[in-house]
């Protein structure tokens, strides 16, 4: 199992998923001929796609679900994430009303299962993704303030890491700006207090995604991870964009 960021900022999010038999689109916030441009840029054409998993249906992560379906690529959410981008034709991730996690669906060789986020959407989502063809797991999950599970055997942890609270605080964002982001995403702190809570045995790998321009430092969040989750484990921020042509991340 392997991630392939594409963009990651509140100016578009895109990001693949394969495990050699299966290659999973994670969101598509960005116009169609841009996010083929950057899966071309990696070796993959729409056609290999299995399917699109769209966490939620704000404009950075689904605009481009239209485009998508248009394609004939299957678009994978929850229920409430269909319904708020008014999505008529796709595969349910569902989760019980009752409980905060899902029922696992496949995609291909991938398992994908839902588990509730904590952000301001409909029924926003990370997915927990298993490949029966080399039974390696991945944990996706960003636009979330919160993370309140424990997994085990996971290789793959691609996670928010969007703000530092002291930086935040210092930092040019509006007021409004800043309150949102301290309601609806991760501060590097509540990151670490989750990973430090995981069984890291097999992780091999960690991305931390959608950091903010007015509340992170790169050097210094990647910096805190590592010294969380110890030696052995790979950790690196995921881009912008893959083609350098990120716009300027708000949270």
């Amino acid at each position: 199992m392997k991630l392939i960021p594409l963009a990651s900022s509140s100016a578009g999010n895109a990001y693949l998923a394969e495990d050699g038999t299966t290659t999973l689109l994670l969101e598509c916030g960005l116009p169609w001929k841009r996010l083929c441009r950057l899966m071309g840029a990696v070796g993959v054409t729409p056609d290999r796609l299995s399917g699109c998993l769209i966490t939620h249906e704000h404009g950075d992560h689904a605009k481009g679900w239209q485009d998508v379906e248009k394609s004939g690529i299957p678009l994978c959410c929850t229920e409430g994430t269909a319904a708020a981008l008014g999505m008529e034709h796709y595969q349910e991730l569902p989760i019980d009303p009752r409980q905060r996690v899902g029922t696992a669906v496949t995609v291909g060789t991938v398992e994908a299962l839902a588990f509730r986020t904590d952000h301001d959407a409909r029924e926003p989502a990370g997915f927990l993704l298993r490949s029966r063809a080399d039974g390696e797991k991945l944990v996706f999950a960003t636009d979330t303030a919160t993370l309140r599970y424990r997994f085990h055997g996971v290789a793959i942890y691609a996670l928010e890491a969007n703000y530092d609270r002291d930086t935040l605080e210092t930092g040019n964002a509006p007021e409004r700006v800043q309150e949102r982001i301290r309601r609806s995403h991760m501060e590097i702190g509540n990151l670490c207090a989750f990973l430090s809570r995981q069984d890291l045995t097999g992780c091999r790998e960690i991305w931390l995604l959608h950091l903010s321009d007015s509340g992170s430092s790169e050097g210094y969040f990647v910096e805190r991870v590592r010294q969380t989750v110890g030696p052995g484990i790979t950790v690196q921020a995921a881009p912008k964009a893959a083609d350098g042509k990120g716009g300027k991340k708000h949270g």
